[in-house]
């Protein structure tokens, strides 16, 4: 049975801030700055970039990934899909990872150094 906290009630990007706020099916409220989420896309592509980054930490990366918003879509009930201004838009962001990830005290105490992987 899918857990009920980690249904949005509600999703806003508020692009001139540069966040995202989900309201959850519990109530909580968590707030992603977009920056981060771009930082953390789990597509493929992004996660194996990451990992060469880390076992090379002076490798360059020529073009700073863009973190504006283009669009956003629902992936079913379980995710939501941004494309960027970049054109990428191939990380789905499961709504148990954002929970998991939320940046409040109540719950992780600010930003994780990467997205967390939810139940």
């Amino acid at each position: 049975m899918r857990n009920r906290t980690h249904q949005p009630l509600d999703l806003t990007v508020d692009r001139e801030k540069g966040v995202l706020t989900i309201v959850w099916g519990d109530g909580h409220r968590s707030t992603y700055r977009l920056e981060w989420l771009r930082a953390n896309c789990p597509c493929a592509s992004c996660q194996d970039e990451r990992r060469q980054a880390q076992a090379d930490p002076l490798r360059l990366v020529n073009v700073l990934p863009s973190s504006q918003v283009a669009s956003a879509e629902l992936v079913g009930n379980y995710a939501i899909r941004f494309v960027w201004q970049d054109g990428h838009g191939s990380g789905i962001y499961a709504f148990s990872s954002l929970r998991a990830s939320c940046p409040c005290p109540e719950c992780n105490d600010g930003e994780p150094d990467r997205l967390l992987m939810g139940e």
